[in-house]
């Protein structure tokens, strides 16, 4: 058995390296390019969304790089990444890229013992015992949220840099030695390695650059190729930003939360109360956080044609008029050219950034009137 995967996010990196610790040896498809996404999109439906076309041209190249089972992600509700895993084997079967295919859906929709039955088929070539397995498995999970942290604080610190790019190199330089490690000890030291490097970086911390929040549909948020690097974009651009949908969320909200003995508390808003599938309920909330938070504006992603992330642009457009929000939908297809995202991304920051100068300003203005009232009241004037 020869496992892959498609690209979303870094789970090519983290799943090397759970199956490098158990002894299984995996087949990783190339990195997303151009020529692969025109591949993919020969043989996918018309109206399919772009992460069907770019995940179905990584397991032609798996195929061919010697793979023969395919580990699939499906999710609830009407999102199409739900009908991915029959819809690949359909079209891959037709072809003649036939795998046996391993779905790893969540536990509410299949149960807990069939879940935990699919996982255990998955690690049955292993020679290690159960328990080394298990431990291998959760200091996995711990290399995600550690790699995710490393993330999040270059994300925010990138707009406090005095070298612009330099918060950029070292997450660039963590991922290039992860794709080298051979085990979870490895992994685990080279990310705190590189914590250590972003925390000797130089930075102004009386800048104030404008605070952006990310959100949309889960592969174009996670994927560089699927969103055109937008994250180094806006690092190079000195912006401070989050971004909380990420692998381990997926991962939190989809795997762990249904086998949970207790059930968290969903946030509610007004603006969509309900599910819709996909994750458009968890976009919402988002633009919601963004109100309370401070921040200065939102950016959606998503590609052409998903209908939950079309939904909740049209909840935003509500909220835009309701609570001043400032936001960007920004929608991706298979069309490479780049100058046009860079340039709508470009122009949103800067419009927010001459907006956070004039309310600095009208802060100070009006500071400044104050004291100069007061020493007015002083002086028996």
């Amino acid at each position: 058995m020869k496992i892959t995967f498609p690209h979303i996010g870094d789970a090519h990196l983290i799943g090397r390296i759970f199956f490098s610790e158990i002894g299984i040896n995996i087949v990783t498809p190339r990195a997303n390019t151009v020529k692969g996404l025109e591949k993919g999109s020969e043989i996918s439906p018309d109206e399919i969304c772009l992460p069907f076309k770019l995940m179905i041209a990584n397991l032609i190249d798996a195929y061919h790089l010697g793979a023969d089972t395919v580990v699939m992600p499906a999710t609830l509700g009407p999102c199409r990444l739900g009908e991915y895993g029959e819809l690949l084997k359909s079209i891959l079967d037709c072809k003649g890229y036939r795998f046996q295919w391993i779905l790893i859906d969540s536990p509410g929709a299949i149960g807990k013992k069939e879940f935990l039955s699919r996982l255990a088929y998955l690690v049955s070539e292993s020679d290690k015992s159960m328990p080394v397995i298990l431990w291998a498995l959760a200091r996995t999970y711990q290399i995600i949220k550690e790699l995710e942290n490393l993330d999040e604080k270059a994300h925010i610190l990138a707009g406090h840099e005095k070298q612009r790019g330099e918060c950029k190199k070292v997450l660039a330089s963590c991922r290039r030695d992860l794709a080298k490690v051979t085990g979870v000890r490895e992994a685990l030291k080279n990310i705190r390695y590189h914590k250590s490097r972003l925390d000797g970086i130089e930075y102004d911390f009386k800048k104030r650059p404008i605070r952006l929040l990310l959100t949309g549909e889960i592969f174009s948020m996670i994927e560089p190729f699927a969103n055109h690097r937008i994250e180094e974009l806006l690092m190079d651009m000195g912006v401070s930003f989050k971004k909380r949908v990420t692998l381990g969320w997926w991962i939190r909200l989809t795997l762990f939360h249904p086998i949970l003995p207790w059930k968290p508390l969903k946030s509610k808003n007004k603006y969509l109360p309900y599910s819709i599938g996909g994750y458009a309920k968890e976009t919402v909330e988002e633009g919601v956080l963004c109100s309370k938070k401070g921040y200065d504006g939102v950016i959606q992603l998503f590609p052409v044609g998903c209908m939950p992330e079309i939904v909740s642009k049209a909840v935003f457009s509500k909220m835009m008029k309701e609570k001043g929000l400032s936001i960007l939908t920004v929608i991706y297809d298979e069309m490479g050219g780049e100058a046009g995202y860079i340039t709508r991304i470009e122009a949103f920051t800067d419009m927010l950034a001459r907006r956070k100068r004039f309310e600095q300003n009208q802060e100070r203005i009006t500071f400044l009137k104050r004291i100069r009232g007061k020493v007015h009241v002083l002086s028996g004037h």
